[in-house]
């Protein structure tokens, strides 16, 4: 047996024991719960950051966002190279590099330190994330891959929440930093199991494609970095374009060159398949709802409401029980009618959630919290409901042996879709906001107008010292962002509805089994390329090109 032969049959491995796949799914889940709430727990802490860092607002965001930009650009590489060397091999690194960044940004002694060790600790998140999806769908056996799917995608929906109630329950207790000593400590004590449970799974046929890889990173930095600073510098700043423009031709260059290629990291054409196309519109524009009402939603209960970060992020527990009740009507709907019913419905859900919840906010200071409340649930629901189809159709949508290079992909579309959901919406909160507190700073002096016009937090900082009419600017300056914060979400609710419409034409009707269509690949017309994720003959690298012996 050759080398790549060798290296293909670790594809196939005998089925492990239940015992053992427990252990693996538990050690998997807790790095991909690292690497999910290495924001938003972080983002709980950020008020702490700047008091004792002395950090700006610029500084504040570039702390969250820097993590997400290393993060997104580097996860199709991480995925490549995780099915080229090995994915134990890069899980490993990942965690160490993550560790360790993490430990040492606790000590950061000014901003500067803090992002660049953010930075780096995105670096480690993006080795690690890939992987923790494509061991799990190596190790489960067929018939139980749809329960490991929907356990990792639990854990990545509901890990942003736990990490802010960790964040919350240590900060009533100890410094900014206990949350990255933490996450930190955590990362680095589970190397052990990782080296013990996680196979190598490794394929040395398989090219790095380092061309492509630059101009995935080129694609993606550019990207990320344009939408991040858009909102802050504006999204005709000299800055925001030029970034905008690089992550364009980098995007384009990057699919000329795996059209190209003879041996691309990822065959651009697989996203001809519905399948694909659906899964990847599914966990995109989840995300984008997801993660910029996870950012904005704390703010509003801190600022508005007067919570405590503890209580904030409990009032959001409500979610992961939306969240665990669409994932399980997602298994039984996608069981007996394939993914299109439960991705589409699981969006349109999503989207009557941000509507409610927009309209208990329209109240302002007198929102309705049951309203709200409602809305949040709901949109917890359609979270679940979504989530597993979107990302089985991701996984089904690209070759067997190219599993963490899919994995990379459902996390770009979750990554960058988070990152545009985030500036799109906070831009569009900032708006309202600042149309809103205009009337309420006429007669203010002009720096007391420019803090105050800067953000609802800084108003209501600076209104303690201004008298009587410092009460008038903070009840302004409350009422101002939730409204703002409302008619973000009603955009989001329109985002999501539209989505929920193309999943429903676009998306396969029913999964068929690719061992029964093999046999009949070259009578497939074009209602077989609806109904199924992709076919032997959609992928021919999919086939084996020898026989692997059997477990």
């Amino acid at each position: 047996m050759d080398q790549n032969s060798s290296d293909a049959a670790s594809e196939h491995r005998p089925v492990l024991a239940p015992s053992r796949l427990r252990a693996l799914l538990i050690v998997l889940c807790a790095g991909l719960a690292l690497v999910v709430a290495g924001n938003s727990a972080l983002a709980i802490a950020l008020p702490a950051i700047a008091l004792d860092l002395g950090a700006d607002q610029s500084e504040l965001t570039w702390i969250i966002d820097a993590y997400a930009l290393t993060f997104a650009a580097l996860l199709l590489t991480a995925g490549i190279a995780a099915d080229r060397v090995g994915r134990r091999t890069i899980l490993v690194t990942g965690l160490l590099i993550f560790g360790l960044a993490c430990v040492a940004s606790a000590f950061s002694p000014d901003p500067t330190w803090f992002i660049a060790l953010r930075a780096l600790s995105g670096v480690g998140a993006a080795a690690v994330f890939p992987v923790t999806l494509s061991a799990l769908v190596d190790a489960y056996p067929e018939e139980r891959r749809t329960f490991a799917i929907g356990v990792w995608s639990g854990v990545s929906s509901a890990g942003a929440v736990a990490g802010t109630i960790v964040a919350g329950a240590l900060l009533e207790a100890f410094w900014w930093g206990s949350v990255q000593l933490l996450f930190g400590f955590v990362a680095l004590v589970i190397i052990v199991p990782v080296m013990v449970l996680v196979a190598q799974s490794r394929n040395r046929s398989l090219s790095l494609d380092p061309f492509g890889a630059v101009w995935s990173v080129v694609a993606l930095a550019g990207l990320v970095f344009g939408v991040i600073e858009g909102p802050q510098r504006g999204w005709f700043d000299a800055i925001t374009v030029i970034s905008l423009a690089v992550g364009v031709v980098g995007l384009a260059a990057f699919i000329m060159h795996q059209l190209r290629s003879t041996a691309p990291s990822l065959d651009v054409r697989l996203f001809r398949n519905r399948g694909l196309a659906a899964g990847s519109l599914i966990v995109t524009v989840q995300f984008f709802a997801s993660l910029g009402f996870f950012v904005l939603t704390p703010q509003y209960l801190q600022i508005v409401l007067e919570y405590t970060p503890l209580a904030s992020a409990l009032a959001l527990l409500i979610i992961p029980v939306g969240v665990g009740t669409g994932i399980g009507l997602a298994s039984a709907l996608a069981g007996r009618y394939g993914p299109r019913i439960p991705g589409a419905l699981g969006l349109l859900l999503m989207g009557v959630g941000f509507a409610v919840f927009a309209t208990g906010l329209a109240g302002g200071l007198d929102a309705s919290l049951w309203v709200m409340g409602a809305g949040v649930t709901v949109f917890g629901v359609g979270f679940g409901m979504g989530i597993t189809p979107g990302t089985e159709l991701i996984i089904e949508g690209l070759p067997a042996e190219r599993r963490s290079v899919a994995s990379a992909v459902n996390d770009i579309t979750r990554e960058v879709g988070g990152v545009l959901g985030i500036a799109v919406l906070s831009s569009i909160l900032v708006s309202y906001y600042r149309s809103d507190i205009t009337p309420a700073l006429s007669g203010l002096p002009d720096q007391v107008r420019g803090i105050a016009d800067s953000g609802a937090g800084a108003a209501i900082g600076i209104a303690g010292s201004l008298g009587p009419d410092g009460e008038n600017l903070a009840t302004a300056a409350r009422e101002a962002f939730a409204r703002g914060l409302s008619a973000s979400m009603c955009v989001g609710a329109v985002v999501l509805v539209v989505a929920a419409i193309i999943t429903a034409i676009i998306a396969p009707r029913k999964t068929v089994d690719t061992t029964s269509v093999a046999g009949s690949t070259g009578g497939a017309g074009p209602h077989d390329q609806e109904v199924r994720p992709v076919l032997v003959a959609d992928c021919p690298e999919r086939t084996p090109t020898h026989e692997r012996p059997a477990p």
